[in-house]
């Protein structure tokens, strides 16, 4: 006998799994698995599995475009690194004052590089939650065969815009939450030209904090929804905060332990990589460093360590960066199951081979043929 989600689980006809009849016992079979995952409720194991298992299964159509995406944004990237150096040398003699001409260089190559790095980064989110989302739901759970990676892309293309307008505007609501929270105290200093008084307005932040981090989770599903509803942003934030009712520490939890298994399996690259950078500094670097006497950088003996240290980086940056996107499509498609039945159709999307005892057997679709997987 088992349990579904604390429930016993529905057999032929309507009976509980292991039910006495007059006829005997009753059983259900086991739920049908065409793909990375079980068609029935999904427990933290199952999303867990059922994220590695799409990522080594369809490899190629997730990683190659990220990959190109990543190695485009890099070269940018170098751009305005070289860009910003430029912009804060020479660097004032040891011991000088910083002017404000420095200061100012200083704030500019800043800028050249945080700016373009948060647009970049923003852009590879979108990106990866994309092509992730829709191999998982076109491919991975149904047990189709993986596609290329460029029909990956084009089929993940479409929703792009979507998926970017809904990352922003649930940003922006979380931001908006903060901002609304610490306007009292803002206000109130400047009323009573008071610095402590706004220190203690401050203190609203507390309940802020809490408030951005619930609102949060309850958009956690957005950016799926996005995907494969194909819902416009502010309709995809509606319907993720439908189906999170009920679920918001098990969204959180869930969301969390994958994001620690990324940056566990991503450690051993970034640490590897950093001693050999270390190995590869100039020698007077290091020698500077221990002894505190100053030593004049050159990009020219910075080239080699840096490039070790940004391909490592952007090496282990895309290979976690599908897992948050598989995961919360996995917790999507777990709420669905739960409260709308999803499973009949992924099941019948798999194909009529797969057939519940509880259910007629469906036609085979089209390899070609989407889901359909919007909501009520």
């Amino acid at each position: 006998m088992t349990l579904d989600g604390g429930q016993w689980a529905a057999g032929p006809g309507g009976l509980p799994v292991g039910a006495f009849t007059p006829t005997g016992w009753a059983y259900a079979p086991s739920a049908p698995q065409p793909g990375t995952v079980p068609l029935r409720r999904l427990d933290a194991g199952d999303i867990v599995r059922g994220t590695f298992s799409t990522i080594g299964r369809y490899a190629k159509p997730i990683y190659l475009p990220l990959l190109v995406l990543a190695l485009g944004f890099t070269v940018l990237l170098s751009g305005c690194a070289f860009a910003a150096w430029a912009l804060v040398t020479p660097l004032p003699a040891s011991g000088a004052r910083m002017t404000t001409h420095h200061l100012l260089d200083v704030g500019a190559a800043i800028a050249v590089v945080a700016l373009p790095l948060l647009i970049l980064a923003t852009l590879a989110y979108a990106a990866s939650a994309a092509v992730s989302i829709t191999v998982l739901g076109r491919y991975a759970v149904l047990g189709r065969p993986p596609v290329t990676a460029r029909r990956a892309w084009a089929e993940a293309r479409r929703h792009l815009w979507r998926v970017l307008g809904t990352q922003l505007l649930t940003s922006l609501t979380t931001v908006g939450i903060l901002l609304a929270s610490a306007l009292p105290g803002i206000l109130l200093g400047v009323i009573l030209h008071s610095a402590t008084a706004a220190a203690f307005g401050l203190l609203l932040l507390i309940p802020g904090l809490v408030g951005a981090l619930y609102t949060g989770v309850r958009l956690i599903l957005a950016v799926p929804v996005t995907v494969l509803e194909k819902q416009r942003p502010a309709a995809a934030m509606r319907r993720a905060w439908t189906l999170s009712h009920g679920a918001w520490w098990r969204s959180m939890g869930i969301a969390y332990l994958a994001r620690m298994i990324g940056y566990a399996a991503t450690q051993l690259i970034t640490t590897l990589t950093g001693t050999i950078a270390v190995q590869l500094a100039p020698s007077g670097l290091l020698d500077s460093a221990q002894s505190g006497q100053p030593f004049r950088l050159s990009p020219a003996g910075l080239i080699l360590p840096a490039t070790v240290v940004v391909l490592a980086a952007v090496t282990a940056a895309t290979l976690r960066a599908p897992l948050t996107p598989l995961t919360l499509g996995l917790v999507y498609m777990d709420r669905r199951i739960r409260l709308e039945n999803l499973h009949t159709t992924l099941a019948a999307a798999a194909g009529g081979a797969l057939n519940y005892a509880y259910r007629q057997a469906a036609p085979t679709p089209s390899p070609d043929d989407e889901p359909e997987l919007r909501g009520n």
